[in-house]
């Protein structure tokens, strides 16, 4: 990386003219994976015990593309403390960038709402009007070069104008909103100096057999079954997991390393998230096939940084060379990848707090009236103690779809076969 002699500011990304994150991105993880790498490799080693990737103000993790662009540039910067924060919020804080620094580029995505697009004309009575904003049934309207409203219509007796085509209010509504992207740079806290902050405290961790066992009845509890097999896989027909035996692992680390994998493609089922992936019935070795194992192998590098549970890469690196094709042939893959591997690790995690919070009602209802809530077993206290502390991640807008077209939900295919999705 070329270094500059003043830190870059989010400012100075936006006039530089547009610049595509989502190819620079693509092309980074395409090269390193061309020379069968994982960029994402050990995140658990390098990253230490704070968690995800989170903004030092409002202390939420980061979500989408932007928890993998970051753990990225943990990895390989050597960051130990996870907190980033934009130019302006370090400066605000008291704090500034150290000369020479280079920060990281992330996307912020907000819906632009169709009278807000260039594209779109708005008119009243064949002339054309400012539309300011909407509410309650009625739209408040400016001259076209005003910024006070100088009245109120109702939305029928506007006509929207896209690409030569008119149309209602209400059709504007559902085929012109979309979200649009802005690009802003972020520096880790290390990069920084004069920022009075507690050290990051190391997120408490259970043995990664205890905390690998409960997820593991955490997904039982939600449906999964768990069977002993040759071969780890994932049905989607039968929603039950495949496991060889513990002793046919050499730790238990590779043991529930890989049930944590199958768990993430468990996530995909129709009951669940409905991902193509899991619903699509893909085929082995098919580009659908290769794109399940992909957001199967990023749900596992998050939860391994949350967690602790690693995974081996070994394992999966027959599917390298098919990632690389895919993110080749389309930037905004890697962005929807880690945007579903997100969810799935939500998905996990929110269920994780809904059995530790029954387990706790259990034991505080079982316990005599004046015992205190801390009298609950020393196991689930601990858990409790590393559920809570888990960063919540900011809501996403969905990646990459909504680049260009409609704030829509796809519908997943029903499945109609039982593709077993492995390891």
């Amino acid at each position: 990386m070329t270094e500059q002699t003043q830190p870059q500011t989010e400012t100075q990304t936006q006039t530089q003219g547009k610049r595509d994150l989502r190819q620079e991105i693509t092309d980074r993880f395409v090269a390193a994976l061309e020379q069968n790498k994982i960029p994402w490799e050990k995140p658990w080693e390098s990253i230490g015990h704070n968690g995800l990737p989170k903004n030092l103000v409002s202390d939420r993790a980061y979500g989408g593309g932007n928890r993998l662009i970051l753990m990225f540039e943990q990895m390989e910067r050597g960051y130990t403390d996870s907190r980033f924060a934009t130019f302006k919020q370090i400066g605000d804080m008291g704090g500034k960038v150290e000369k020479g620094e280079k920060g990281t580029a992330i996307e912020l995505w907000k819906i632009q709402e169709f009278w807000e697009r260039p594209d779109v004309k708005i008119t009243l009575a064949g002339k054309p009007v400012k539309v300011l904003d909407e509410g309650r049934g009625v739209v408040n309207i400016a001259g076209a070069a005003d910024k006070k409203p100088y009245g109120q219509v109702k939305p029928g007796d506007l006509v929207v104008q896209h690409q030569g085509k008119s149309m209602s209010w209400a059709i504007a509504h559902e085929e012109l909103v979309r979200a649009v992207a802005k690009t802003y740079v972020v520096f880790n806290v290390e990069q920084c100096s004069g920022l009075k902050l507690d050290p990051m405290p190391e997120i408490p961790r259970l043995p990664v057999d205890e905390r690998g066992e409960h997820l593991m009845q955490v997904m039982a509890k939600d449906g999964v079954g768990f069977k002993q097999h040759a071969e780890a896989f994932y049905s989607p027909s039968k929603d039950e997991i495949y496991l060889p035996a513990r002793d046919a692992f050499k730790t238990p680390e590779g043991y529930y390393g890989t049930a944590l994998h199958e768990i993430g493609h468990a996530t995909g089922a129709e009951q669940r998230l409905k991902r193509d992936g899991i619903t699509g019935a893909h085929k082995f070795g098919s580009e659908g096939y290769a794109k399940e194992e992909l957001r199967a192998e990023l749900f596992s590098t998050f939860m391994a940084a949350q967690t602790g549970i690693p995974h081996d890469e070994e394992q999966h690196k027959a599917y390298v060379q098919s990632w690389a094709k895919v993110l080749k042939e389309d930037k905004n893959e890697i962005f929807r990848a880690a945007a579903e591997a997100g969810k799935a690790v939500d998905y996990v995690l929110d269920k994780e707090r809904e059995l530790q919070a029954e387990k706790q009602q259990t034991a505080e209802h079982q316990a005599a009236p004046n015992d205190r809530p801390a009298s609950v077993s020393t196991e689930n206290q601990a858990l409790a103690e590393r559920v809570e502390d888990e960063p919540k991640p900011a809501p996403d807008l969905p990646d990459g779809d909504k680049a260009s077209g409609k704030v829509a939900q796809r519908k997943s295919r029903r499945s109609t076969g039982d593709a077993e999705v492995s390891r």
